[in-house]
């Protein structure tokens, strides 16, 4: 083998180092590739870990896991079946028991014994309706020949009763049904009454007066409590103009207000006092209300960061950082999980939650000069920053603004079942309506029954009952 020359030997490494040089950079390439394409897995991977549990999608949309294919062990632990319970004695209307008497093997005679085996067949009865009928007698005097006769109660010159308005109104509000289907449902479980179209707008009128002072006194209640507030907003039509339905939940209730805007006069009017604790989304407009401390929900926060990140004048680069940005607040929940599971103590969690928006607050100011929308996002987030970290100093405060958003699904589904509202009575029966059935749902009482009450009491002009009271009172005669 021939000896290579000292020239030989210096162009070989000189073609070497060219070669090193070009691998390099295809490693650098194809490692920046690898790592674009790790980001974009973790953030389809983050969107399909997303629930009802960790964010603010409804149950409804939760994937269902494949029974047949995932290990019982690793079956996600949903609800218990609605399994066939026995009803309480006391209901029972008729009985039947069954023996056999001669075995049917030896056939010698059977003698009971203590195990008893019960089955109830629940049938529903013939719906008859109670008609009460006032027979005014006109008399005529002997003597002046007057003829005259009894006069109606206020309380008995509407032609359905308490329970049958009740009815209308849970079928209007709770259900969603419209004016017509209503009368069909009315018809159907009574032939022989029809009902029109100006009795019922009469029914929604006379509730939303009855409900009146019931509202007031739940608002109020909400207004007052120690309990964080919970205020979000949703739009409304009426009239043909568009409103804002604005809904306020906490421990007492649900209270729901329709208004003409949501500026920050208009809301300011609303509260009308100094709130506790609230937590809102970013965008209400509560710099005139009077808080002792506000919280802004943090999964809005990461849903308008999404929606920049996918905006078509945001860069990749950009959309790499806001993606940083994204991880870092959601990182937040995470540590909360940890804490209730006790992992962590709480002023771990504490002080890993301050260390993380210290981090949120650089990726802000650094992302903050490119571009013009970045610039006018990253600076109205920094001023409004202090108030999502304001759950590490009110631990009673929740992170999110999830129970608010809850309680107006009823209200957004009537919305787009009926296009809104077009008389003033209407608008206020929603109000009303919705706010009543809302509270009554998540206290546990019946609506139906609670609707009899207040419009029996409304007609002979007593006082009507609360809001607030709790199912052991409502149920107490």
């Amino acid at each position: 083998m021939d000896r290579l020359t000292y020239d030989q030997l210096l162009e070989e490494n000189f073609h070497l180092r060219q070669e090193n040089v070009a691998l390099r950079e295809e490693v650098s390439k194809l490692y920046s590739l690898i790592k674009k394409l790790e980001a974009k897995i973790d953030d389809l991977q983050a969107k399909l870990d997303k629930n009802s549990k960790n964010s603010s999608k409804p149950p409804s949309s939760d994937q269902k896991p494949n029974l047949l294919s995932t290990p019982k062990k690793e079956h996600r632990p949903y609800h218990p079946g609605a399994n066939h319970q026995l009803l309480p004695e006391d209901v029972v209307t008729s009985r039947e028991t069954r023996l056999i008497e001669q075995c049917p093997r030896c056939r010698a005679k059977m003698v009971p014994t203590s195990e008893v085996q019960k089955w109830q067949q629940v049938e529903m009865p013939q719906l008859k309706l109670c008609v009460h009928q006032i027979e005014l007698v006109t008399a005529e005097c002997p003597c002046c020949k007057l003829r005259a006769s009894p006069q109606l109660l206020k309380h008995e010159t509407f032609l359905l009763g308490p329970r049958m308005e009740a009815l209308v109104n849970l079928l209007m509000g709770q259900y969603r049904q419209g004016h017509q289907p209503v009368r069909s449902i009315i018809t159907a479980l009574f032939p022989s009454l029809q009902i029109s179209q100006g009795i019922i707008s009469k029914i929604k009128a006379r509730a939303a007066a009855a409900l009146s002072s019931s509202y007031e006194e739940l608002l109020q209640a909400i207004l007052n409590s120690k309990e964080p507030v919970h205020g979000d907003a949703t739009g409304w039509r009426h009239s043909g103009h568009n409103d804002c339905a604005i809904v306020l939940r906490s421990k007492p209730g649900v209270a729901f207000t329709i208004t003409p805007n949501q500026n920050k006069q208009t809301i300011a009017a609303i509260f009308c006092q100094k709130i506790e604790l609230l937590v809102t989304d970013r965008g209400f407009a509560i710099s005139d209300v009077k808080t002792k401390a506000k919280q802004y929900c943090l999964v809005h926060l990461l849903r308008n960061i999404e929606g920049l990140a996918g905006h078509p004048g945001i860069t990749e680069a950009q959309a790499q950082e806001l993606g940083e940005l994204y991880d870092e607040i959601k990182a937040l929940f995470a540590e909360k999980h940890r804490l209730m599971q006790g992992e962590i103590s709480e002023s771990t969690w504490r002080q890993y939650g301050y260390l993380r928006f210290n981090g949120v607050q650089e990726i802000l100011e650094e992302i903050s000069t490119q571009g013009r929308r970045l610039r006018r996002f990253c600076r109205r987030v920094l001023r409004s920053l202090k108030h999502f970290k304001t759950y590490l100093k009110h631990p009673s405060l929740p992170m999110t603004n999830n129970p608010a958003e809850e309680a107006l699904r009823n209200l957004v589904i009537a919305r787009k079942l009926c296009f809104g509202t077009r008389s003033s009575y209407g608008k206020k029966w929603r109000m009303v309506m919705h706010s009543c059935i809302e509270t009554l749902h998540r206290k546990g009482n019946s609506v139906l029954d609670f609707m009899t009450e207040t419009i029996a009491a409304f007609r002979l002009k007593q006082a009507t009952p609360s809001l607030l009271r709790s199912q052991t009172e409502a149920l107490t005669p």
